[in-house]
């Protein structure tokens, strides 16, 4: 019996993908056991965080990483440590702060999650619009009172992309954070923003990783990650609030260097394999069209292949919630992913347990079917 039996509280067939509302990613069985060993002692977590950072930087190849309270976490220390760099007097002071502390973004990377950088301090200066940015937007934006430029990973095709902001950034002296919380898969990425020239990026550890849901993977330049780790738990400061336990370390640790060894093109076999039987399963319905599919527009793009559902809500006669109220509440409970004005319904293969597929597109079938 699961625990969440013993609760009273339902477990859910994850067709949706790696989503902190449903607890991220299953953490594999020898990361737990090395969490469970972890609990066993006590150690100095300064020694613990040194560790983690030599782990960090040797998978990902930079100068040092720091364990965070997953990518809002990470985002936060990443800002403060551009505000600050190692100037203890301004980090006492944050989030209060003048002069160095404008960041700038492009429209098109506006997120939810960038409140991050108003929490350590930072001040966002929006530039393009939400058609297309361009290098002049960015070049103009840049002034004395400019501590970092934050490039979220979303592929609008009208965005300036990384390689310029970069070129751009070092012509100026400003670093460049990048928010790759969801770009993993492929292992390649540990390594790409960096390549490219990023200053720090933060991946999430709870997705694709399938590390612990509450943290995330901070890495790049040695002296940022200095700064972001001495404001970071346990010291004092902005970053105090932000603790991981010596738990959560190790088992990030453990399922970043388990990450990198996984064959992706595998897995991306085995993906389609499940895919493509969940669209068998589906095929025949007369309100909806399923096929496999790589996510571009109406989901988040990703290289993982999905079933692609396109419903007729006229002819089925249900609307879109109604479609997720039945699918979270029925039996067995069930999460996908949904585009309604796209008229669509994305199921990942990602992390089904055996033979959940089958059971994933029966109960889809049964909630299609007038």
């Amino acid at each position: 019996m699961s625990i969440y039996d013993e609760i009273g509280v339902p477990r859910v067939i994850n067709a949706a993908g790696s989503m902190t509302y449903l607890g991220g990613s299953l953490i594999a069985p020898e990361v737990l056991e090395a969490m469970h060993s972890a609990a066993g002692s006590f150690v100095f977590i300064e020694d613990l965080l040194a560790w983690a950072s030599k782990e960090i930087a040797a998978l990902t190849g930079a100068d040092a990483g720091l364990v965070t309270t997953g990518t809002t976490g990470g985002l936060v220390l990443a800002t403060a440590a551009c505000l600050t760099g190692m100037d203890r007097q301004r980090m006492r002071q944050l989030p209060a702060t003048d002069g160095k502390n404008e960041v700038v973004m492009q429209k098109q990377h506006r997120i939810s999650f960038d409140h991050a950088v108003r929490v350590a301090g930072g001040q966002i200066v929006e530039v393009g619009s939400t058609e297309s940015t361009q290098t002049a937007d960015l070049e103009r934006a840049i002034n004395k009172n400019t501590a970092a430029i934050l490039h979220v990973v979303l592929d609008p095709k009208p965005a300036v992309p990384l390689a310029q902001v970069v070129e751009i950034a070092r012509a100026h002296g400003v670093p460049v954070i990048v928010d790759a919380a969801a770009e993993l898969p492929p292992v390649s990425n540990l390594h790409a923003f960096l390549e490219t020239g990023a200053d720090l990026v933060v991946f999430s550890g709870g997705k694709a990783i399938c590390g612990p849901n509450d943290t995330g993977i901070l890495c790049g330049r040695g002296g940022l990650i200095e700064a972001a780790t001495a404001q970071a738990f346990p010291n004092p400061g902005l970053g105090r609030a932000l603790k991981v336990s010596k738990e959560q370390i190790v088992g990030l640790v453990y399922a970043l260097r388990r990450f990198a060894k996984i064959d992706f093109d595998a897995e991306l076999r085995r993906w389609h394999e499940v895919a493509q039987r969940m669209s068998d399963g589906l095929q025949g319905l007369h309100c909806a069209q399923a096929e496999v599919a790589i996510a571009t527009n109406g989901a988040r793009p990703t290289i993982i292949p999905r079933v692609r559902v396109v419903v007729d809500a006229e002819k089925l006669g249900k609307t879109f919630d109604q479609i997720d109220k039945e699918l979270e509440r029925g039996q067995p409970a069930m999460a996908i992913g949904m585009q309604p004005r796209r008229h669509e319904l994305w199921l990942s293969p990602q992390h089904l347990q055996e033979g959940e597929e089958l059971v994933a597109a029966e109960r889809l079938r049964q909630v299609l079917t007038p």
